[in-house]
């Protein structure tokens, strides 16, 4: 079984405050405002009322309260009504939770009169259902404190001789007394009928006695502000370390900045070398272009000097070429072999051809000069075959053209006086 809870606490003044959170006219930081809309007023207010603090002025203005109500003076009795959260929940999932107000409404108007109960609201959006009941202390007879006198004393207060007499007050006045009501034994009342109130639903009174104290509204929002200051505390030791994370930040990012700047240089530099290595390549390659005649001449000097036929070889093929003689005519001259000719040959000398018929050429070497060679056709050296030929030429065609007339020497052309 779970248990009772009931909670009686006293405040002064229109208790504007209490209302504030009982209506949610703020929002409480342990409130689901989802689930504010099932919250709901158990008592309905008199016409022209509107909320607590109107209902409480309007019930001790209406009680008939003939004495002035102190600044200080209790007004009102705050009751908070529940039971143990795991029972609470349980009575809301059966659907017996309305029928668990009534309960409670009823018993609230059987032990302090149901004109004083002026307000009670069902809380869903916590985290434990329960019900803020509004009581105001409107007591008749004898106060408390008279009648404890007379008890104790066993008779009627005595006169004292000499003593001014006044109007004694009627003992059925209404008054407004929360003492009256708190004492020691209605307390202990309070707590036993309800827990008899409760019992169907499987709550229990809690151990008589106990020194268990329930959180007060005041003492639950004091405990908020210390822990707004601790955290606030906190709060600023995370902005001083929030500071110095981002004076890092920025102490990177120059870092950064920097480093991509000497990047950006370093880059431009490399630049700036490849651009001189390619130069100079390009300068080398220019300068391996050039030289390569030069070396290519060296080659065939150093060639010839170790070689000197070579030379004389290259010049007679080169004439043979220039004549007009295939690469197999000149293969069979070098062979020693004789190469029969038909048709004509060129003259490098005259730039012109000349009629063979049947001829043979054949490559010579020089008397008293064995390393030189020469092309003789039919026995007769090529360079006299070619001049003889041209000469032949020249006398074919001169007969047909008269001579120029050269002029006496020493005979005067001039004109005749």
């Amino acid at each position: 079984m779970g248990f009772v809870v009931l909670h009686i606490d006293k405040a002064s003044g229109n208790d504007a405050g209490m209302t504030a959170h009982i209506e949610r006219t703020i929002d409480p930081a342990n409130a689901d405002k989802e689930r504010t809309h099932l919250n709901r007023e158990l008592v309905e207010f008199p016409q022209g009322v509107d909320c607590r603090t109107q209902a409480i002025q309007h019930r001790l203005d209406n009680a008939g309260i003939t004495r002035k109500i102190g600044i200080n003076q209790v007004r009102v009795l705050r009751i908070m009504l529940s039971g143990t959260p795991e029972n609470m929940q349980y009575i809301e999932a059966v659907g017996k939770l309305d029928e668990w107000c009534e309960n409670n409404l009823a018993w609230l108007r059987k032990t302090y009169g149901s004109d004083n109960v002026v307000s009670a609201v069902l809380h869903m959006d916590e985290k434990t259902p329960h019900i803020h009941a509004t009581v105001v202390p409107i007591v008749t007879g004898e106060r408390r404190k008279v009648k404890e006198t007379q008890k104790r004393e066993g008779k009627p207060e005595q006169e004292t001789p000499g003593k001014k007499k006044y109007r004694k007050k009627s003992t059925n006045a209404v008054r407004l007394c929360a003492d009256d009501v708190m004492t020691r034994e209605n307390l202990k009342l309070f707590q036993d009928t309800y827990a008899e109130a409760m019992a169907k639903y499987g709550l229990q009174r809690g151990i008589d006695g106990s020194e268990a104290k329930h959180t007060t509204n005041q003492e639950y929002y004091r405990e908020l502000f210390i822990q707004k200051d601790e955290l606030q505390e906190y709060v600023e030791v995370l902005q001083e370390q929030k500071s110095e994370i981002n004076e890092k930040i920025r102490d990177l990012y120059d870092r950064k900045d920097e480093a991509r700047e000497k990047f950006l240089n370093m880059d431009e530099y490399n630049k700036q070398k490849e651009s001189e290595i390619s130069e100079t390549e390009s300068r080398l390659e220019q300068l391996k272009q050039d030289y390569e005649p030069y070396k290519a001449e060296e080659d065939m000097n150093l060639f010839f000097g170790v070689f000197p036929q070579l030379n004389e070889h290259l010049r007679t093929v080169k004439l043979c070429k220039g004549i007009g003689l295939t690469i197999e005519a000149i293969k069979k001259l070098f062979n020693g072999e004789t190469v029969p000719v038909t048709g004509k040959l060129h003259s490098p000398e005259h730039d012109r051809d000349f009629s063979v018929q049947d001829a043979k050429l054949q490559l010579l070497k020089e008397q008293g000069n064995p390393d030189k060679f020469r092309l003789s056709l039919n026995g007769q050296n090529i360079f006299g075959w070619f001049k003889q030929k041209y000469q032949e030429l020249k006398q074919v065609v001169r007969p047909h053209i008269k001579p120029p007339v050269k002029p006496e020497v020493g005979k005067n052309k001039g004109f005749k006086r």
